[in-house]
């Protein structure tokens, strides 16, 4: 059973519901958004990205043990690195990283307000299922 001491009333959960919704919408419509929603279709549909993407995997995934168990030796370091500065070389894939950061920034900002206007750690509560789930 819930605590009663920490039930919202009704009015306040529908209003929060509904700066939710509001605050959802404008992040959809913000230009971070936007661009980052164009950049994971141009990245979708560009062969060069998807060949340089699945040779970075692969790769990874060959040295899975090596860098779970901390012990990859320099050449394989050198050529998993090599690798990815060849994924990142790709334009499609140079700017689905850039507009992956600059939509995380936009994201650590919001954390930041809702943090100071709640008083506690937003995001640090939203990954650990916290206060909300």
């Amino acid at each position: 059973m819930p605590n009663p001491t920490i039930q919202a009333p009704p009015e306040a959960e529908a209003g929060a519901l509904a700066a939710a919704r509001t605050f959802g919408a404008a992040l959809k419509a913000s230009p971070e958004f936007s661009a980052l929603l164009a950049a994971d279709q141009a990245i979708s549909v560009d062969p060069q990205a998807e060949a340089a993407i699945t040779a970075f995997d692969r790769l990874q995934q060959q040295f899975r043990a090596e860098i779970t168990m901390g012990v990859l030796t320099e050449t394989q370091r050198a050529e998993l690195d090599r690798c990815q500065r060849a994924m990142y070389a790709v334009p499609t894939v140079a700017a689905y990283v850039a507009a992956t950061e600059a939509f995380g920034a936009v994201c650590r900002d919001t954390a930041a307000i809702v943090t100071a206007e709640i008083g506690i750690d937003f995001a640090a509560n939203s990954r650990s299922g916290g206060c909300c789930g």
